[in-house]
């Protein structure tokens, strides 16, 4: 029991740095290390609790660097797309979800670099489909942050800007699937303590990435969002094969 806490701990810890470097990322630690132990099916609801908090942390750390108005659009659009990604968490099948999600990721990223190099700027349409998408792909596995990594890093944020922004996305919508977990009874009292045991751990892990996020600057931090982008999408076709 302390060996499995302890692994707990420096997962949580290991995920908060990587998502306070890179915005997303951090689950992909969770996954790993909790699914032995909690299994596979509640480990995308507590994962939810553990966002909560390790989301806060980065938005206290990145307040002043939100860009609000994209924020609202993108998290209004979600809030259905959660409702609709939990419902189906037990019958989507998992393997053509990873697929998708391996293809979109690695095809975003010639994409991101072309719309940098031109004056594209979306409309409140293309912000609110896509805050629907991501809505419904982050009620049904976990990764889903990435897509709005992804996107607001190819229509030019970066740095605290594009972390910032990440950050207050990412609390309210972990707070929305929590609360949609909880309600369709995949989400009980002792993974909600778990998650928040992990919580915790996640506030030194934010404060250290945000000290490396300010030394990198912004070439250097884009050059880590497409690594970890293509690392990601990389790792959802290989298990979607082998799945």
């Amino acid at each position: 029991m302390i060996l499995e806490y302890a692994m707990i701990a420096v997962a949580a810890f290991l995920g908060s740095l990587v998502s306070g470097l890179g915005g997303f990322g951090g689950s992909f630690i969770i996954v790993i290390v909790l699914t032995p132990i909690v299994g596979a099916k509640a480990v995308i609801p507590l994962i939810s609790v553990y966002a909560i908090c390790a989301n806060l942390s980065r938005v206290v750390v990145y307040r002043k660097t939100v860009a609000w108005r994209a924020v609202i659009q993108f998290t209004l659009a979600s809030l259905p797309g959660i409702f609709l990604g939990a419902q189906f968490l037990k019958e989507v099948p998992e393997q053509l979800f990873l697929g998708f999600m391996g293809a979109v990721l690695i095809g975003i990223l010639p994409l991101r670099r072309y719309l940098r190099r031109t004056t594209f700027q979306p409309g409140v349409m293309t912000i609110a489909g896509l805050g629907f998408a991501f809505g419904v792909m982050s009620g049904t596995a976990a990764g889903s942050g990435m897509l709005v990594i992804a996107f607001f890093n190819s229509i030019g944020l970066s740095g605290p800007l594009l972390l910032g922004t990440d950050a207050v996305i990412g609390l309210i919508n972990a707070v929305t699937r929590s609360g949609t977990f909880f309600g369709l009874g995949l989400l009980d009292l002792d993974l909600i303590l778990l998650g928040l045991f992990m919580g915790v751990i996640t506030v030194p892990g934010t404060y250290l990435a945000s000290r490396l996020v300010a030394r990198m600057g912004a070439k250097v931090h884009n050059i880590f969002i497409e690594a970890l982008i293509a690392l990601a999408g990389v790792i959802f076709l290989v298990r979607a094969l082998l799945g």
